[in-house]
């Protein structure tokens, strides 16, 4: 079964159908391009309330490029600061906990817990209703910021309340002691997969609920050297110089759960 292939600035321009509440995943492995992709839709994605983007590494460029390209205001903690009353508000949010870079044996416990702390805050307020979260990395929330129970009840609610959660994951069958729950794959409208040659990872994919799972695992496998130039049924990684490296960045299969007939499929290439 060939799939349409589009490019990124034709996929948001005129394909990207996003509606308030509905939950975002996207699951690759590392250095794929995961956090670029989001702020890259979230420019293209009209939200209720201004979007908050969880950041929990000490140093990443991409958070800080993206604020300054699209307005977003970087916080240290939540709920943001009051604002004059010229002041106009953000378009977006980067809530970034200070980090404790200290020797201190303690350094990385302090950390942590003024993550936990901030992060647990947004989401206890969005449970209101309305507010996007850009959660970011699941492992780092699930396994070591608690944040488990509150995620969890955030993907299940979270459309009635209109509160999205966009979240990424490079490692969807978890790893010893952190499993991924069902949740992560069933709850969310729109599905971005990345290239993942581990058969185990891609395994996790037929939870994926209303889909033809068989041929998601497939395309997700990667062209092979057999396959003609135009391939429409697998997708490519492709390696992109950037200021930080040649990085291998991969199209991205896309799903829509809620589309046409139940739902529909497409890849997306790099550029």
């Amino acid at each position: 079964m060939p799939l349409t292939r589009f490019s990124r600035k034709e996929f948001k321009a005129s394909r990207w159908n996003y509606q308030p509440g509905e939950h975002v995943a996207t699951i690759q492995p590392s250095q794929g391009g995961k956090t670029h992709w989001n702020y890259e839709l979230a420019s293209a994605t009209e939200f209720a309330k201004p979007p908050v983007a969880l950041c929990i590494k000490a140093v990443d460029p991409t958070p800080a490029e993206w604020a300054k390209k699209l307005g977003w205001k970087e916080i240290r903690s939540w709920p943001p600061p009051p604002r004059w009353p010229w002041e106009a508000e953000p378009r977006g949010y980067n809530l970034w906990p200070k980090h404790d870079l200290s020797m201190r044996q303690d350094a990385l416990e302090k950390t942590q817990a003024a993550q936990e702390r901030e992060f647990k805050k947004l989401f206890l307020s969005a449970r209101r209703g309305g507010q996007p979260v850009i959660a970011g990395e699941l492992y780092g929330l699930l396994a070591e910021l608690h944040l488990r129970n509150l995620l969890i009840e955030g993907v299940s609610r979270g459309p009635s309340a209109k509160s999205p959660i966009w979240y990424d994951t490079q490692k969807p069958s978890g790893t010893p002691g952190v499993s991924m729950p069902g949740q992560f794959f069933n709850c969310p409208t729109h599905l971005f997969l990345g290239y993942d040659p581990v058969e185990q990872n891609r395994k996790r994919f037929s939870e994926i609920g209303g889909i033809n799972t068989q041929l998601v695992m497939e395309t997700v496998s990667g062209c092979r050297p057999s396959c003609p130039p135009d391939c429409q049924l697998h997708i490519r990684v492709v390696p992109i110089p950037t200021p930080y490296g040649v990085k291998p960045v991969s199209e991205l299969l896309y799903i829509n759960k809620n589309g046409p007939r139940g739902g529909y499929m497409c890849i997306i290439s790099v550029f």
